[in-house]
């Protein structure tokens, strides 16, 4: 009987052992996928408890509105009072109006529980952090399908690619001379049929919609006629967004400046590592003109030829628009576009002439490319800063 004990002890002892080891690996498990809790002391839990929904906004923000976070002298200003009209051509009044519309903006896509956050430390790393990530991922989706964008071969757009020794893809970017690159702010792909017509800009609207369609609704959705069903949630879901804006716009151009350029990588400070293309201020410049000119016919035109593509239908008008104010001078040829559209009005001659080569800036550090600006120089008359400023930069790629 004592051995029988001893025997059944031991069976369950063993059976212990074995629960044990079980609950051990379930522990493991979870342990493993307990969402991880940020090291920073001092955060407040009401901040940790509202990251999955920053990181959501910021992404959302970091497409639709601005390409770059604001800087931190001005996201830690309180909410301007009374509210600006940040959708109107007034922001751009002053430096005073931008910056105020800047901050009313990104409020005005933050809830209150949020907005209540938003001066902290930790909401700005967390905001700037989700930015960058969101538009890391998005770029590597868009090399990978960037032959259905630019109808070049997808081997031009790897991060290895020299493509300015791509024929095509100089005359997309309207180089004349590949061994010298210069930069303009309006190369010819986003033209119809490649022809500059400051009349009709951004009139070769199809493969900023591609670029915007694929980064709300996947790359799937790139074909003409795809109709998804179920699947994960996509951006364009999540964000609840039905209508292209002038920031998103300006966004999916500046992107096809830079997969086009000879950058590998997307600069988080606003300047391309071999172009030396300012982003930050060429984004600025694209948005401002939408915004400006948001009610022409043909701006019109082409937003509902987006809207159509992207979502479906005319979506609603859903205007938005704000912009950092940048030290680079690179207003001059956004004004000489706004002036001809205002001059010219708006045509529905496809056929209208093609605007003459614009002259290139020969100058080291033109405003494309660096920090000078050409109106304080007295060497170059005043009526060639107004038209040509930010028409062409020199970069230097050795």
């Amino acid at each position: 009987e004592f051995l029988q004990a001893l025997r059944t002890a031991q069976l369950q002892l063993d059976a212990e052992k074995t629960c044990n080891r079980e609950l051990e690996g379930k522990n493991a498990v979870l342990e493993a996928n307990k969402p991880k809790r940020s090291k920073k002391k001092n955060i407040p839990e009401e901040l940790a408890a509202y990251e999955v929904e920053i990181k959501t906004l910021a992404k959302k923000y970091g497409v639709m509105v601005e390409m770059y976070f604001l800087t931190t002298e001005a996201i830690s200003q309180p909410t301007p009072l009374p509210l600006p009209a940040f959708n109107t051509a007034d922001r751009y009044a002053s430096p005073l109006a931008e910056g105020e519309c800047l901050i009313a903006e990104l409020d005005s896509i933050l809830p209150d529980h949020i907005k209540r956050v938003r001066p902290s430390n930790h909401f700005q790393d967390v905001f700037a952090s989700a930015m960058q990530t969101g538009r890391s991922d998005i770029i590597h989706k868009l090399r990978n399908n960037a032959d259905n964008i630019f109808g070049l071969p997808k081997s031009h757009f790897v991060t290895t690619c020299e493509r300015l020794k791509v024929l095509a893809v100089v005359e997309m970017l309207g180089m004349k001379d590949a061994s010298k690159p210069t930069y303009t702010i309006w190369f010819p792909f986003l033209f119809k049929d490649m022809r500059v017509n400051m009349r009709k800009p951004f009139s070769n609207w199809k493969p900023l919609s591609q670029i915007l369609k694929m980064a709300l609704w996947g790359q799937t959705l790139l074909a003409d006629g795809y109709v998804r069903r179920g699947g994960p949630i996509t951006n364009g879901q999540r964000w609840r967004v039905s209508a292209v804006t002038p920031g998103c716009i300006a966004w999916a151009t500046t992107l096809s400046m830079f997969l086009l350029s000879p950058d590998s990588e997307f600069p988080g400070n606003g300047t391309g590592t071999v172009s030396k293309i300012m982003y930050r201020s060429v984004f600025r410049e694209y948005k401002r003109l939408l915004v400006i000119k948001w009610a022409d016919p043909h701006i019109q035109a082409i937003v509902a030829e987006m809207n159509k593509f992207i979502f479906g239908g005319p979506g609603k008008d859903n205007k938005s628009g704000t912009s950092a104010n940048m030290a680079e001078d690179l207003t001059a040829q956004i004004d000489a576009a706004l002036a001809a559209m205002d001059a010219a009005g708006l045509t529905d001659d496809d056929n209208a002439e093609e605007d003459p080569p614009q002259p290139v800036l020969l100058a080291p550090g033109s405003p494309l490319t660096s920090d000078k600006n050409f109106a304080d120089d007295p060497c170059i008359p005043n009526s060639t800063v107004s038209e040509h400023t930010l028409s062409e930069a020199t970069a230097t790629t050795s």
